[in-house]
């Protein structure tokens, strides 16, 4: 359950299904975010489908942000980035892709753009 601000400013209790607390969880109190709801009608099963996003100011790549951070690990910071993306881009595809390997390959590809910037 979270307590939200809408479009209004008015305060309301929002209870996030899985895919969304999955993709919020990690925001702190005041970040921006919008959530859209989706619903498409596959066969006679209505599947719904939310996009989360987040408001960023200034910014490059996940990977110059997360550098640029308060002196925590890179690649801790660089992987859980990863994650969330994973998660955004297998909700967005109706769980077509495993979110644990499409991780792995935004972290592989970003560790590598960003790599000579680490130090």
């Amino acid at each position: 359950m979270y307590t939200l601000k809408d479009r209004n400013g008015e305060e309301v209790l929002y209870f996030a299904p899985e895919e969304v607390n999955e993709q919020i969880k990690s925001l702190k109190k005041g970040d921006r975010f919008e959530i859209t709801k989706y619903a498409e009608q596959k066969g006679t099963k209505i599947v719904t489908r939310y996009d989360i996003k987040v408001e960023r100011k200034n910014l490059e790549s996940p990977a110059n942000e997360l550098n640029k951070s308060n002196g925590g690990d890179y690649f801790y910071d660089l992987m859980l980035a990863s994650c969330r993306d994973a998660v955004k881009i297998q909700n967005e595809l109706g769980g077509l892709m495993d979110a644990k390997s499409l991780a792995v390959t935004l972290f592989i590809a970003r560790s590598k753009i960003n790599g000579n910037s680490l130090q």
